[in-house]
């Protein structure tokens, strides 16, 4: 049993000697490339929180991966770490490894934006090694000053061996915010404005930075009707405190005619990478009024002008018809050649004289004109009575006439009725009928005989009338 015992033995320490000859093998060969320092950083929490002006804790899980552990090593028979191991790898390498490393953190500062301040408790863990997990706190506070408003910080791990020489580094990054002290205060300067249809309005927009930080705003613009609208600036950047105006454009719809339609316009601005948080006014637009486009101006123009035309020409026929009829009107008297040639003569010698005689012409014609006025509106109103006596006449005329063809009517069915009773005794009594039928006939011509009579008689009378009105208006 001893001599089993002892190969047992024998074959054991020969695999610790195969195992850890390769394990160091396989470290010493990595250190000629560029080394990490083995390590995993995670967040010991659901998320980020937003960071303020005071420092705002982050806790951080850190997982050491290194390739030895030092506390299974540890176990390891002396002779095969104190001896063996020193003879096949030489004293200065084996005792970077034999114990314990350290592992200090720190921000990466050209990472790290204006503003922005990152650290570490502890910043320093002083023994770890593979398998092993420690807690460390990141603390980042912000400024006003600060440029960027969700900057993602790069950060060191540097691991250092037994010796306290460099190992290796592995950078982990952190995605901040800033809390949310994002405060604008957006105004309307001039709220409503009425235009006309097709027309472009514009409204100053007042935008103040209220927030702690250096912010960058975008603008929307919500149309809720068919207006079309532009801001200015898109994009503004306010330091805390700053205060800038930009311009709205409106451009109100294309309509034919609109009595009074308000069209409200949302304008809305919101930090940019938070689109959630939103500041908002309006301003109303007042579409009143007509709009031709000028297609159809290019259309209407010719038709109109052809209308003012056909106009002008039927007033100057018109004026003429009526100068013809009831004679021109009188002439400025200082237009005609002999008075022109005296007040000429007259202004060189007295001025005063040629302006009494100037009032006196211009009374003399004004009276003339009133009085020429007059008489063509007595003499129209004249003829539109005469007018009116010729249709009272020609209306009494044929009153007459449809009463005398009813008369005429009547008797003709009168006339008919005594025909029918006549046939129906004609059987009877044959004598009685040529006598009715001659006494009819006779009627009948007496009153076709007194008939032109009467139409002769009207058609003098209106002849009369219309003579005494030709000589009336001589």
């Amino acid at each position: 049993m001893t001599a089993i015992k002892q190969k047992t033995i024998i074959i054991y320490f020969a695999l610790i000697l195969v195992f850890s000859s390769s394990i160091f093998s396989i470290i010493v060969s990595a250190q000629e490339e560029q080394q990490t320092a083995e390590i995993a950083l995670r967040i010991d929490d659901t998320k980020i929180p937003n960071i303020a002006k005071n420092w705002t804790a982050i806790p951080l899980i850190v997982e050491d991966n290194f390739g030895l552990d030092w506390n299974r090593l540890q176990s390891y028979p002396k002779i095969i770490t104190n001896i063996w191991w020193r003879i096949a790898f030489g004293i200065p390498e084996i005792e970077r490894y034999l114990g314990y490393t350290s592992i200090l953190f720190e921000p990466d500062e050209a990472s790290v934006p204006e503003g922005w301040f990152v650290r570490f408790e502890p910043s320093t863990i002083d023994e770890t090694t593979s398998n092993m997990s420690h807690k460390i706190t990141m603390y980042a506070r912000v400024t006003g000053l600060a440029a960027q408003y969700n900057p993602t910080i790069r950060l060191k791990c540097i691991r250092y061996d037994v010796l306290g020489d460099l190992y290796g580094i592995t950078y982990a990054t952190m995605p901040l915010k800033a809390v949310s002290l994002n405060y604008a205060f957006v105004n309307a300067l001039e709220s409503s404005k009425k235009a006309a249809p097709k027309t472009l309005v514009y409204f100053p927009i007042e935008v103040i930075n209220e927030g702690e930080f250096i912010a960058t705003y975008n603008f929307e613009i919500k149309d809720r009707h068919e207006t079309n609208s532009l801001i200015s600036n898109q994009v503004l950047v306010l330091n805390p405190g700053e205060k800038k105006t930009v311009e709205l454009g409106v451009l109100t719809p294309e309509i034919f005619f609109d009595t009074g339609t308000p069209r409200r316009i949302d304008i809305v601005l919101y930090p940019a990478g938070s689109p959630s948080e939103k500041f908002e006014t309006s301003v109303i637009v007042i579409t009143e009024g007509f709009y031709i486009s000028p297609i159809i101006g290019l259309i209407l123009a010719p038709i109109l002008l052809i209308i003012i035309i056909i106009y002008l020409i039927f007033i100057y026929l018109k004026q003429k018809k009526e100068q013809k009829i009831y004679g021109k009107p009188p002439a400025k008297p200082w237009t005609l050649p002999e008075k022109k040639q005296y007040l000429k003569e007259l202004i060189k010698k007295d001025e005063e004289l040629y302006k009494k005689e100037m009032e006196k012409l211009k009374g003399e014609y004004n009276s003339a004109l009133e009085a020429y006025k007059q008489e063509l509106a007595n003499k129209k109103q004249e003829k539109k009575k005469n007018k009116q006596n010729v249709i009272l006449k020609r209306k009494i005329i044929d009153k007459k006439k449809s009463e005398e063809n009813k008369t005429v009517d009547k008797k003709k069915v009168k006339k008919n009725k005594e025909y029918k009773i006549t046939s129906f005794f004609k059987k009877t009594d044959k004598r009685e009928k040529p006598k009715k039928i001659k006494i009819e006939k006779q009627e009948i011509k007496k009153k076709s005989k007194e008939e032109p009579d009467k139409k002769e008689k009207l058609i003098s009378q209106i002849k009369r009338d219309q003579s005494n009105q030709k000589r009336m208006n001589k």
